[in-house]
Formats: structure tokens, sequence, C-alpha cells
């Protein structure tokens, strides 16, 4: 009894130390050398969930349940759903079935606490809605509800149309392992509204993303105090919590993360970048970060271990909640400064030899590319680590190494333009 009230107390505490380290850090900002933030977009309220559809129009959700379309920088208010914001409750993503129609995971209000977690289609022209399926949050006793903490977040699309959601264990961690209970699980919802449990064992998992080559579920799980994790699984995964959290031994079965962040950082929203449609992020992860407001970059989930992500942008001046792509290649984030304002940014990645990142591709680059060749051939995710900090963009064939052969297609990349004109 003792340890129980131990757990659930350090559980409780989390939160307040997350809101501590958020409001502690001094409101500064880095980026990767060539990488550049745009503010493109204010948004009134907390901005849940970012999303562009095929023709790279951008939509977000606010928790407290508005949806919106960004054009030309301005936010046009869509829609509103009935739901209650408050700590994790409220609208709490969405993710598009198609350029008209989007899936959303919102909760309903008694009045006093949390009743349910919703998944629902709405109409973004006519703002109908339809209900698929409704997550109950207790066992229907006689006093219904659930804490307004860790109701996860961000549902994705599965490659049969079927939606996958987290839902968190409503900050009572003895849920997630209760087969009886909603709390703690992940949950495939078919077009018909019907439900089944893809996984259990996990906390709050703000986000989760399908990646087809690997047929497997990527999700991020936000530790207690710390052991936040990265996690690809197949269909009955048990992920362990409250049984185990970060690198402790895995019992009854679970299946362990395949990273744990080292540091606390609350990760966020998750997005697997679309396969050579940016020039630099060619393959990979995104992941937000609400306490180190980080956007970081896993460039490779196949590997064992798997390598630390890259900060490309670290201790932004807000917390970073969702990330989306366009079809064109191009990233945007959502961040967000409490209490009441969200930022649409555009992250701008270097031009292909762009080296020195001044934002432009000329011949002081041939001198930035030979000051990096001095740290010896490496691969281009290393360019800022030798005695020269070069960019990503001094990789200039794309081939995922900085060596001699960029000089020389920088040189006839020069060389072409000047004999055509151009600068």
């Amino acid at each position: 009894m003792l340890a129980r009230i131990f757990l659930e107390t350090a559980v409780r505490m989390k939160f307040l130390t997350l809101s501590f380290l958020y409001l502690a850090t001094s409101l500064r900002a880095a980026t990767l050398p060539g990488f550049r933030v745009e503010t493109i977009a204010s948004v009134p309220g907390v901005v849940s969930s970012l999303v562009a559809d095929s023709r790279g129009t951008i939509y977000c959700t606010t928790t407290s349940g508005s949806i919106y379309r960004i054009d030309n920088g301005v936010p046009q208010k869509l829609l509103s759903l009935n739901t209650h914001s408050g700590g994790n409750a409220g609208l709490l993503g969405m993710a598009l079935l198609d350029d008209h129609t989007a899936a959303v995971h919102y909760t309903t209000w008694s009045g006093e606490s949390v009743i349910d977690d919703v998944i629902s289609t709405v109409d973004l022209a006519s703002g109908a809605e339809a209900l698929l399926h409704t997550f109950v949050c207790d066992i229907e006793v006689r006093e219904r509800g659930a804490s307004a903490e860790h109701h996860g977040g961000n549902p994705t699309i599965g490659p049969d149309g079927a939606i996958f959601v987290g839902i968190g264990e409503y900050n009572s961690f003895v849920l997630a392992q209760e087969p009886e209970w909603n709390g703690g699980k992940i949950f495939r919802i078919d077009r018909d509204g019907n439900a089944t449990q893809f996984a259990r064992g996990v906390r709050n998992p703000y986000d989760v993303a399908w990646d087809p080559d690997l047929n497997r579920l990527v999700f991020t799980d936000n530790g207690p105090s710390a052991g936040d994790e990265l996690h690809v699984i197949s269909d009955g995964a048990n992920c362990g919590w409250p049984d185990t959290v970060g690198n402790e031994p895995q019992i009854n079965g679970s299946v362990p993360p395949v990273y744990v962040f080292p540091a606390t950082v609350a990760p966020t929203g998750l997005l697997r970048l679309a396969p050579n449609t940016n020039p630099l992020l060619r393959r990979g992860y995104l992941s937000g970060s609400f306490v180190a407001r980080s956007l970081f970059y896993f460039s490779d989930l196949t590997a064992r271990p798997i390598a630390d992500p890259y900060p490309i942008v670290d201790d932004f001046d807000e917390a970073v909640i969702d990330v989306t792509q366009a079809p064109n290649g191009e990233v945007y984030f959502s961040t967000v400064r409490f209490p009441s304002t969200s930022h649409i940014q555009h992250l701008i990645v270097p031009k292909r030899g762009d080296c020195d990142g001044d934002g432009s591709v000329d011949w002081r680059d041939i001198v930035a590319l030979n000051g990096e060749l001095g740290d010896a051939p490496e691969p281009m995710l290393r360019a800022q680590d030798g005695t020269f900090a070069g960019t990503w963009g001094c990789d200039v064939n794309a081939d995922g190494t900085i060596d001699k052969r960029d000089l020389s297609a920088l040189t006839s990349m020069l060389t072409r333009r000047r004999a055509v004109g151009t600068r």
C-alpha cells in the first residue's frame, strides 16, 4: 500500500515538475546551422494538433474545441465541438481521412470530471459530425468520471483507413494493465465504429503514427518523472506501464521501448517524414517536446541501438506541440505560449550547397565546404559536430556523406549558374 501511495504521489508530481521546468527556462532558442524558423500564423488558444491536406492547406485544432484553417496566415474558424478543456482534456487531436473529412479525438465533461473519450468524424465544410466510438472513462459506477489528465492525443490513419488512437491511464497508473478499463490502451477503430484493443500498458501517449515500411505503429509515451519513451509495436503489445518504465527490466511479456530519452522532454506530436520529399529530411521521424521545447529528428528507427535524436530546433521560446508535413515536403510545427496564444511555425531547411548557412548558395560555400572537409569525410548528420560547424547543406550530392564529391558537385553547380548568368 505504501509503495502504491508513493508511486501515485510521484506520478502527480510530474505535472508540477513539468510546469516548473517550462516556466523556469529562459526564453531563448537554438537551431542547427542553416535551419531557420518562420512564424506564419497566430492562433487563439492552445493548439493541440496540426495537419496538412493534399493541397498543402494547414488545419489545426485547439483544446477548447475549435478547428481552424490557415488562409494566407489568417486562422479561419471552421467549427467548434462541444468539449471542455483543462489539464490533458478537450479537443486533443485530429487526422485527415481526406481533404474534406477529419477524424477527431475529444473528451466530454460532466461538470466535475471527464466521462468519455470520443472518436468521431467531422465534415470540414459543413461541420457535420458522425460519432464513431465512445470510450467510457470508468466502469459505469454510480458517480461517473475520471481525471482530466492523461487522455492521450492525436489519432492517426492506418493503411486500410482504420483510425488508431492512444488513450492515457487517466493519471491512475493501475488501469493500464486492466483489460476491462479503457485507460492506458491504444485502440484501432474501424470506419464502422468497431473498436479493438491494439496495445496496453501505456501511460500518456500524445501521438501515434503508422509506419508502412515497418508495418508497425510508432508512438511516444510520457514517463512519470523521467523515462520518456519511443515505441515501435505490433498488434497485442504490452508496453509495460506501470510494471516497468524506461530502461527498467521488462516483465510479464512486455515489449521494451526502442528508445528512452536520457532526460525529461515530455514528447508531444510525432511525424513520419514522407520519403524523399524534403531535400534534407528525406526519411525518419520528427517529435516535438513540451519541456525541452525542441523539435527532435530521428533519422533511422531500424538501427539498434537507435541513435540519439538531433534537436533541429532546441530550447525554443514556446512549447512545441505538434508537427506536420505538406505534400511538397515542407515541415510545419505548432507552438504554444501559455496561457492563451499558439503559433504555426515553418521550418526552413538549408539549401543543397548552402554549407555556411547564410541562406544562399555562392562561392563562399566553397570555403565553408573546404572547412568541413577538414574534419574528414563524415555523415551529413554530423556536419555541425567537428571543428568547423557546417550545415547539412554541405551534402551537396545528397548521398548522406560529406566528402570531396560534394566539392565537385558544388563547383559544378556554381559554374553552371555563372554560365547562364544566375547567382
